[in-house]
């Protein structure tokens, strides 16, 4: 191996020994030189390299040292100087080397002084390399080398005019003909020389390079104060004084200017390199500024001067000179000399002096930018307005710049942040342009918000997502922030060329998204933004009225306009907090804040609207308050901004007021949006909080809205599909408000007492879901009043008192707190009054309570100790026990043991009772819910006699009796088993399979034994009802009858769990295709007892109390509707109408989770399909007769309920009406006539006064009334001649106008608490009659109306508008009708008016015609002030009448 290695090691000193060779010829020798070049890698890594370098460095120095510097680039001799100096710049550092150093750098030291430009170059590498890593003790020729630099700095000036000097190519016979001396004594650079001797005929002249020396040579003037640099760090003490001997130099240096035609010369590569000298000279003066601080602070303005010069001079092609120019001013700049520069700031804001105009200078944008940002954010306190208006302007422009990274937009943003404090002491000088500037940065943030929310957000999200985005989305997208990015006031040739730039660089943007960069711009534009307002509210802004002093604070339209922009554009733009940026984690969505910072940017942004006037807060809230909502239900951390404004006691009460106002015309919404719901229950629950803690101020807001609140929740709840979020907001409410002493709100809900509590003992005593049952109780609980405002409606809590004693812990708590309470207060014998009707139920309720292993034991203990001895004295009724009926169970497993004689029985009923327990239960674990599946599957199948071979069941069932022979008529299905339990049993079995076909996991093991299970009873019961075999009655030994699946079916669809309606239609479904299949067709199957019994019992449904067994009903009757034949359809169309309109008038004031829009939408269906013609292969006379029976019928019905007491069976009762002569293209009239004599003597009531009657069906005679008489053509006239029309006419206007005192006296009024629908009903008749032939009747009616609409009631001004305009129209058609060709003004009468106004009558102009008020708006018909006196007139052919 070694001699495999010693072999190169040889050839290579066969090379240094041809080096060595003085008589080897100069081509041998560069071949030498380049074969050791490019072998030098293998030389190094070989063992004998020590002894190499020792010997090659030998003759290294021999060579540099006796030959003599070449300066024809050409030369062979020029050639091996160079690459020997590159061999040693080679040289590994190495220990090795260490002895060498000093005789290398010598040897350098002395090229440097005497040989050319290129070589020269790669000895100061050398010198560099060699100080660095060995650093030499200093000598002498160290100082020697300085005063070498000195020298060339210091002759620098005076080669300033040769070194420019246009220098032509040398032309020459021969190469020995030039004189050297001469030319290198001006050569600065490299020139080239050209030799006419030609070697032979063809070739062409030889081209050769004259190298500068390396002491005039402008590249190497560039190098060296690198090496002073490196001379001062590594022998600091020793060259101190010299190294200060260079600043007047350097200063000389940078202020050298070449005159403008020397700047433009050809030989431009010559200026850029004088450029190049002079700009590393200025980065030699930036690393010793700090040292010679005092020093360079003396020549400041050279210093400041050349710099300019610089910046001014700096080629737009040397991109990399101005970078450098840059980073050395970067660090002058850090220094105090930057003091000096604030005269010259106004310069360098210019872009054209700073950057310059190359097209390649984009890239130092960023630095110069950045750099000129720091100088004027350390100088920003001494800036004149000018130069603070400039920056503005520029760094406005780059915070909108997108072909700038977002760091520097960032920055940009900082810088203008802290330029608003410089604004504000300038305010107190020049204050209108102060607030002109800040106005303008208001507006530059809130527009680089527009486009983040608008363009750059959206492209985040869709790159964070993964969606590739194609290069025409985002140029569009490009285009559309350019015409976003238009800052107000800045110079349009700014923004142009800006906007060039941006939509060229669109998509480079995309691809190098920064989240945290975004997040970081956000957060300083939001802190921006609040520093801005601050300088708003901290500068003084001169006033030049002093009675405006006080609104000084107010903002303006303009600034208020960009304030209103700000909550649109920044809260979209705050969505950035959203973006994962780990796709990992997982992110939390809830209602608190995702990370700190967001938490603090959202407080920050809160901060600008808190500093605001009160008026400018609610100015911009009731304008974007819509918005702000929706971004919180968007981002639900955005809540914090809502929580800040009510935590603050100047604006809480502001924003609640606004808040308030918007979430009660969003109240609709709660009951049938359940996501939006929940965050305007959150809202809501916010601003009562609001209440607590700051009463005073919000006890004042929220009275006005609290009637409203607490009355929509209660009538919303009773019509909404989801009515549990109206209770929880009244929940909300009186837990903010029962705990304080909220006196104000007190006051305001005594007179919602009386209702409120009779609405909540009605819900909570009736049939709803366990949840919304608690929750009545503790409404009812917690109404907030005084205990002295609720004795008079003590009774009423008595029944939720017991209740809540019997419920849940929370609800336990509750019950005992509001008893004690009443222990604690009240009189024993008055207490004990109240508590009598329930006395038994409370008692043993608290005696249960004892039981509890919770605190409630303690308090139930201490209430009975209260009670003293009334605690025994109440308990006089028995106990409830629970007990067994019979001694032994009905139905039983009996299981025989061996130690044992006697058999032990296992009740299976409680078996069963439990399974179906479980099966409804969600908290039941999986495994024993599939095990109680299982119990219930095998008493089924156990129940099932499957004795019957296949073929005889096959024979039995296709017998042609099935399709022919007489069905059995059991009028009244009576079950007789001898035990009724056992008949539950399968019942409650049968219902199990339902609920475990409706639960998932389940679902499909279940559905087919459950499809099998009702086949099966179906088929028996049609054999006992139809076929060869058929039975007259249910005959007991046959087992349990066949009908106790239609009882399953019904608890089922009866049941409060709404998802078990499915599997039960789904089982009707079964039996009719059984029945169908078995009996030939659907109207023979529809005969069967078994589908009679089944549609009583749906129908029976509907009578039950629950709302859920109604809905239940309405679910099964409807498909009985679509699936019944249509004989059967029309024979029990008259019983499902019933149902429904039952339905309709029993949940009235009911809450019914929309129950009544259910029944509405089934009604219509249902006479849509009943009333629609028969299809003509179904047509026949028979099924004529029954549709037009069964049609009869129903309208019939329907007619008599158009003055039902009932608003929504009346109500309904009409558009159904309306809806039938829809479809059988007939007026409503036409529809009614043929039933006219069933109103005949309700419409006028003639037997009885209006007045006899109760309330609401006062109501319904009079809207009964208006339909009829307002129907085309009338069914009913009032006819003023009759007695009783006339009798009825004066009771109309006697409710119309009579005020509420008046009607209170009267017996039949005492007890209404609301006169407005009465009166609104009689108004809506009295409109009705506009056909009447008297006119001073006719007047009477519009002086009436005309007085309704003066009154303080909204809902009454509304109808009386309503029926002014219906009276109009009305009269105007009669007119019309009669063929009468005058106008208005002749014919039907016109109405003017006098308005007396300070005493003097105005009358209306009576030549004008009314025009047709259904298209006129109130104040067109009718223009008057609520303090004139109104006087009106009516003109009619009969002459004139006025009041």
């Amino acid at each position: 191996m070694s001699l495999i290695e010693s072999i190169p090691i040889n050839t290579y000193r066969n090379y240094l020994n041809i080096l060595n060779d003085s008589s080897t010829k100069e081509e041998l020798k560069l071949k030498a030189t380049q074969e050791l070049s490019e072998n030098f890698e293998m030389i190094l890594q070989s063992p004998a390299y020590p002894s190499f370098l020792d010997n090659s460095l030998k003759i290294f120095m021999r060579i540099l040292q006796d030959g003599e510097p070449q300066f024809v680039q050409e030369n062979t001799m020029q050639h091996i100087r160079k690459l020997i100096l590159e061999l040693i710049h080679r040289l590994p550092i190495t220990e090795s080397l260490r002895q060498h150093v000093k005789s290398i750098i010598t040897m350098m030291l002395k090229i440097l002084k005497t040989d050319n430009e290129e070589n020269v170059l790669v000895s100061l590498r050398i010198i560099i390399e060699l100080h660095k890593h060995f650093r030499p003790s200093f000598n002498p020729e160290i100082q020697l080398f300085l005063g070498f630099v000195k020298d060339i700095y210091t002759n620098l000036p005076n080669h300033l005019p040769s070194i420019f000097e246009t220098s032509s190519d040398i032309w020459i016979t021969d190469l020995k003909d030039l004189n050297f001396e001469v030319l290198l004594s001006e050569a600065y650079s490299t020139r080239a020389i050209h030799v006419e001797k030609q070697l032979d005929s063809n070739s062409q002249p030889q081209l050769y390079n004259l190298l500068p020396r390396g002491m005039l040579s402008l590249k190497v003037l560039q190098e060296l104060p690198i090496i002073v640099v490196l001379m001062y760090q590594i022998y600091k003490n020793a060259v101190h004084q010299e190294v200060s001997e260079f600043i007047p130099l350097i200063l000389t240096t940078i202020n050298l200017q070449p005159t403008a035609m020397q700047r433009n010369s050809p030989q431009k590569e010559i200026f850029v390199d004088f450029m190049g000298a002079q700009i590393k000279t200025l980065s030699f003066l930036a690393y010793i500024v700090r040292i010679f601080q005092e020093v360079v602070v003396a020549s400041s303005v050279s210093v400041i001067t050349g710099m300019l010069n610089l910046m001014r001079n700096c080629p737009k092609e040397a991109a990399h000179l101005r970078k450098e120019l840059l980073i050395a001013a970067r660090h002058i700049f850090a220094t105090d000399l930057r003091q000096k520069f604030i005269p010259s700031i106004e310069k360098l804001l210019d872009d054209d002096l700073l950057i310059g105009k190359g097209v390649t200078l984009e890239s130092i944008r960023p630095l110069a930018y950045s750099t000129l940002a720091d100088l004027a954010h350390h100088v920003r306190q001494s800036l004149s307005l000018d130069v603070l208006t400039k920056a503005v302007n520029l760094f406005s422009k780059n915070v909108h710049d997108e072909t700038l990274a977002v760091g520097i937009q960032t920055m940009s943003c900082k810088l203008l942040l802290n330029l608003v404090d410089c604004l504000r002491q300038h305010s107190e000088i020049e204050p209108h342009r102060s607030r002109a500037i800040l106005t303008k940065l208001l507006k530059v943030f809130v527009k680089k918000f527009e486009t983040i929310a608008k363009v750059q957000l959206p492209l985040i999200i869709q790159k964070c997502k993964g969606q590739p985005s194609s290069g025409v989305t985002i140029n569009s997208s490009g285009n559309v922030s350019l015409s976003l990015i238009n800052v107000p006031d800045l110079k349009d040739d700014q923004m142009s060329s800006e906007q060039a730039k941006a939509s060229a660089s669109g998509l480079q943007w995309v691809n190098s998204v920064n989240v945290a960069e975004f997040r970081s711009l956000v957060k300083t534009l939001v802190g921006g933004v609040k520093t801005i307002t601050w300088g708003f509210f901290n500068s003084k802004f001169q006033v030049s009225d002093t009675t405006l002093a006080n609104h000084e604070k107010i903002f303006g339209p303009e600034i208020l306009c960009s304030y209103i922009e700000l909550v649109y554009y920044a809260m979209e733009a705050l969505d950035i907090y959203t973006i994962n940026v780990n796709p990992n984690q997982q992110r939390t969505s809830g209602l608190i804040s995702r990370s700190k910072e967001e938490k603090e940017v959202l407080e920050h942004f809160s901060g600008i609207f808190l500093m605001m006037h009160s008026q400018n807060f609610q100015e911009v809230f009731s304008t974007t308050i819509n918005f702000l909502v929706e971004r919180i239900y968007k981002n639900q951390s955005l809540q914090v901004i809502a929580n800040s404004f009510l935590a603050n006691p100047t604006t809480s009460p502001l924003f609640a007021t606004v808040l308030v106002e918007y979430l009660l015309e969003k109240m609709k919404e709660m009951g049938s949006n359940l996501e939006r719901s929940n965050l305007y229950l959150r809202l809501f629950k916010l601003v009562f909080g609001s209440v607590s803690l700051f009463p005073v101020e919000n006890e004042q807001m929220l009275r006005p809205h609290l009637h409203k609140i607490v009355t929509q929740s209660m009538e919303l709840a009773l019509i909404s599909d989801e009515p549990y979020n109206y209770f929880l907001l009244l929940r909300a409410l009186f837990r903010s408000i029962g705990g304080g002493s909220h006196d104000l709100l007190y006051q305001e809900f005594l007179p919602l007492l009386p209702n409120l509590l009779e609405g909540l003992n009605r819900l909570q005593s009736g049939y709803h879901k366990q949840h919304m049952r608690d929750l009545f109780v503790e409404l009812c609980l917690t109404v907030p009043v005084r205990l002295s405002s609720l004795l008079p409606y003590l009774p009423m809590l008595m029944d939720p008192l017991v209740s809540a004693l019997n419920g849940s812990p929370t609800l336990i708590s509750q019950g005992l707190r509001t008893l004690e309470l009443c222990v604690d207060n009240l009189q024993p014998d008055f207490l004990y009054d109240h508590i009598q009707p329930v006395r038994a139920a409370l008692m043993q309720a608290l005696w249960k309570t004892l039981r509890n292993q919770d605190n409630a034991a303690l308090v139930a203990f201490r209430v009975l100790g209260k009670f003293g001895g009334g605690n025994r004295k109440m308990m006089v009724e028995p106990q409830t026990l629970s007990y067994y009926r019979t001694e032994n169970p009905t139905i039983s497993i009996v299981t025989y043991f061996q130690e044992y004689e006697i058999p032990i029985d296992f009740p299976v009923d409680e078996a069963i009772k439990s399974a179906l327990r479980a099966l409804g239960s969600n908290s039941t674990d999986q495994f024993y819910r599939r095990q109680s599946w299982e119990v219930i599957r095998c008493f089924l199948a156990a129940f099932i006699s499957l004795d019957d071979e296949k073929h005889i069941l096959l024979k039995l069932f296709s017998h042609v009796d099935f399709v022919e022979n007489k069905i059995m008529n059991w009028s009244t299905f009576q079950h007789k088993v001898e035990d009724e339990t056992v008949r539950l049993t399968h019942q409650t079995a049968l219902v199990g399979m339902l609920v475990a076909s409706a639960t998932k996991d389940l679902r499909d093991s279940v559905c087919p034994v459950m499809a099998a299970v009702v086949r099966h009873y179906t088929m028996v019961a049609i054999a006992q009802q139809a076929g060869p075999f058929p039975q007259k009655g249910y005959q007991a030994t046959n087992g349990v009858d066949p009908m106790v699946l239609i009882d399953a079916l019904a608890s089922c669809m009866g049941h409060e769990e709404k998802e078990l309606c499915k599997p039960g239609i789904a089982c009707m479904g079964i039996i009719l295709d059984t029945a169908t299949n078995i009996m030939g067709n659907k109207e023979r199957a529809c005969k069967l007892p078994i589908i009679q019994y089944l549609s009583e019992k749906m129908i029976s449904l509907c009578y039950d109390r629950p709302w859920y067994s109604k809905v239940g009903g309405c679910q099964a009757i409807q498909f009985l509707c679509k699936h019944m034949s249509l004989r059967a359809l029309f024979q029990n169309l008259f019983n499902f109408l019933k149902a429904f309109m039952f339905i309709l008038m029993d949940l009235e004031g009911d809450v019914s989770n929309g129950a009544i829009e259910i029944t509405k939408s089934y009604i219509k269906s249902m006479l849509e399909i009943c009333l629609s013609p028969i299809n003509e292969c179904y047509n026949n006379e028979e099924l004529k007769d029954l549709q037009i029976k069964a049609t009869y019928e129903v309208i019939h019905e329907l007619v008599r309920h158009i003055t039902s007491p009932n608003a929504i069976v009346r109500e309904e009762s009409m558009v159904l009406l309306k809806h039938i002569g829809t479809m059988q293209l007939k007026s409503v009239s036409e529809v009614m006539d043929p039933h006219k004599d069933v109103l005949a003597d309700i419409i006028p009531p003639k037997k009885h006064l209006l007045r006899h009657q109760p309330a609401n069906a006062q109501i319904g005679l009079m809207d009964g009334n208006t339909f009829c008489t307002t129907l085309e053509p009338r069914l009913f006239t009032i006819d003023l001649t009759n007695t009783y029309h006339k009798l009825f006419f004066h009771e109309l206007l006697t409710l119309s106008e009579a005020e509420d005192a008046t009607l209170a006296k009267l017996d039949c009024y005492k007890n209404v608490p609301n006169l407005i629908p009465l009166r609104t009903s009689a108004l809506r008749a009295l409109a009705a009659c506009h056909y009447i032939s008297d006119i001073g009747y006719k007047e009477k009616i519009i002086n009436i109306i005309f007085k309704v609409m003066e009154n303080d009631k909204s809902e009454l001004q509304e109808t009386a508008y309503l029926c002014m305009k219906h009276f109009i129209s009305g009269v105007t058609l009669e007119k019309e009708k009669g063929g009468e060709k005058r106008d208005a003004r002749e014919g039907g009468g016109v109405i003017t008016k006098h308005c007396q106004d300070a005493g003097q009558l105005q009358p209306a102009p009576a030549e004008k015609p009314v025009r047709n008020p259904a298209a006129t708006p109130l104040r067109s018909i009718l223009t008057y002030r609520r303090q004139s006196k109104l006087s009106c007139r009516w003109r009619g052919e009969d002459g004139e009448a006025s009041t």
